[in-house]
């Protein structure tokens, strides 16, 4: 790319981001600043020694994550909220670039469509496509792009032996929300036992960190509190049954039994919906574990199968944990690309899963046909579309994948 060219980009990139800025300073304080609220909260009263996991006042929902993550937002907590708010913004904004960048290098499609003169079009329809989960995160302060980041940060150090600091990233990831975690049996199975041991050895630091501002004792008192305050609060049954919640779970137990949402196909119990889920689950991840035909290109198709997995196997799978699509949506449009939209099945079910997963949002139908789309899963089923595609490029005959022909 030529350094005219980059300047306007560049130049692109600003004026996009000052309009967007604006936009959401304009709207936020008018939203009591979303879930950002709880994260600067919980920063101020972690700096004051304060317990994070009592729910001082109603007016901020609870705080649910680990007290490291706290502890990493204490330099934000330190500013009005308004500030901090808009700092925050400008990182989401800066790491969604990232975020596809470096998706296109786990995929492996950034050279192909360079070549054929097609990264516009690639890095277009992929934003589009997940444009509604950016905007979901953006605008509520939520940290899931920072997160995917982080792993396909790590992801990319694995894959040149940087082990120790590929641990780091993997660990922040988790720390931030535990659905990273999936990679780690994965990464076990393909011998990267280093990054996996430093992956472990750094949760360890991360969780024994705020020790450094709260002392030892309140450190283990936060710790002791954190995952019993999950489980009360986010893995309730209400939480699983909930129609803006789209992870497989939730689709399962809502179709399967007798949920009292409408859409019962059978009348399982919720523990028996939820044992079901949890079966479909292990045998998706299970297809991942298994060697496919497609050596190169191998790897990007696992991670992004591992993406969806994130935001499906999340129980708690409110839309913006989608965001982790971007990664399967880039290496998808990347392959039809390549063979010219020639793979009919792939084509398809990309289509598919873009409208399925976007146009029935709130600001483009209204929030009747969103609550609609809720109920039926759109998402899910969106997320599943995606899977199939990535299945059928993984163990399937296609044409070429990464400018290499298969057999």
């Amino acid at each position: 790319m030529s350094i005219r060219r980059k300047w306007l980009w560049g130049l692109l990139a600003a004026v996009v981001f000052t309009g967007l800025l604006g936009r959401y300073l304009d709207r936020v304080p008018k939203r009591h600043y979303c879930d950002f609220r709880v994260y600067h909260h919980a920063s101020v009263r972690m700096a004051a020694g304060e317990d994070i996991y009592v729910r001082d006042t109603m007016a901020v929902t609870p705080f649910k994550y680990s007290p490291f993550f706290a502890f990493c937002f204490i330099p934000l907590g330190l500013l009005p909220i308004k500030i901090a708010a808009g700092l925050f913004f400008a990182l989401n904004f800066i790491l969604t670039i990232v975020l596809f960048r470096l998706a296109a290098d786990i995929a492996e499609v950034r050279a192909a469509a360079a070549r054929a003169g097609a990264l516009p079009l690639l890095y277009g329809l992929a934003v589009l496509f997940s444009a509604r989960f950016i905007f979901l995160v953006w605008d509520s302060g939520q940290v899931n792009i920072l997160m995917c980041v982080l792993v396909l940060a790590g992801l990319m150090l694995v894959s040149k032996g940087k082990d120790m600091p590929a641990g780091a990233c993997l660990a922040a990831a988790i720390l931030i929300k535990y659905v990273p975690a999936v990679f780690l049996p994965y990464l076990l199975l393909q011998k990267k036992f280093k990054a996996v041991a430093w992956t472990l050895a750094f949760l360890v630091i991360g969780l024994v960190l705020p020790s450094m501002v709260v002392g030892v004792q309140k450190d283990i008192s936060y710790l002791g509190s954190w995952l019993p305050f999950i489980t009360q609060t986010s893995l309730d049954k209400l939480s699983y049954i909930d129609i803006k919640n789209q992870s497989l779970f939730s689709m399962v137990i809502r179709s399967f039994s007798a949920s009292g949402m409408g859409v019962n196909i059978m009348h399982l119990s919720f523990e028996q919906g939820k044992i079901l889920g949890i079966a479909i689950s292990a045998l998706l991840y299970a297809l991942v574990l298994v060697k496919g035909k497609r050596q190169p290109g191998q790897a990007g198709l696992d991670a992004a199968l591992l993406f969806c997995f994130m935001a499906l196997f999340n129980p708690n799978g409110w839309e913006l944990n989608f965001v982790a699509l971007g990664l399967p949506y880039i290496l998808l449009i990347g392959y039809l690309i390549e063979v010219k939209w020639k793979d009919s099945f792939v084509t398809m079910s990309v289509i598919m899963a873009a409208v399925l997963s976007s146009v029935f949002a709130r600001d483009v139908l209204g929030k009747v046909m969103e609550n609609d789309s809720n109920l039926c899963s759109n998402v899910t089923i969106a997320t599943l579309l995606l899977i199939a595609a990535l299945f059928q490029l993984k163990f399937l005959k296609i044409k070429s994948i990464n400018g290499k022909e298969v057999v």
